[in-house]
């Protein structure tokens, strides 16, 4: 992503967090190829919200107002002190024991509704095993994942 667009995506989170009137701290980095914009605030709890609900739209009006500056299309993320790094992690390892208990029990397993972002971390994480297979089902906001043999 070049540069100019990198501090446009900034000045639209720093004018919406100036609006909400927070103060916080936008650091960046480079996550599996993801350009992460972390915010480092007082205010976390208030900018996650209940389940990460604020974040996500704290993220998708960031995006919407990014996207009409932007020189060419990007894929960001908007993360508070590293929760969505953290909810990843726990993702990631939930994934790992679903897909554990599968291969012991050989039945399907449906897990609670998700993000579409967090559904996308299971999918991942499943996809590199061999015998396992995902498959969304349901309609938002109680889409889940379910989690089958491939046989």
């Amino acid at each position: 992503m070049k540069e100019e667009d990198q501090q446009t995506i900034k000045d639209v989170l720093r004018s919406i967090l100036d609006f909400m009137e927070i103060q916080a701290e936008i650091e960046t980095r480079v996550s599996d190829e993801t350009l992460v914009f972390n915010l480092k605030t007082e205010d976390s709890s208030l900018l996650i919200g209940q389940h990460g609900a604020n974040l996500n739209a704290l993220q998708y009006m960031t995006r919407i107002l990014s996207y009409k500056k932007l020189s060419e299309p990007a894929y960001f993320v908007v993360d508070v002190e590293g929760y969505k790094q953290e909810r990843e992690e726990f993702l990631r390892e939930l994934a790992q024991a679903a897909a554990e208990r599968v291969r012991d029990t050989k039945e399907s397993l449906l897990l609670k509704p998700m993000s579409s972002y967090e559904r996308r971390v299971v999918h991942a994480e499943i996809s590199k095993t061999t015998d396992i297979m995902t498959e969304s089902v349901g309609d938002e906001p109680e889409r889940r994942i379910l989690i089958k043999p491939k046989n």
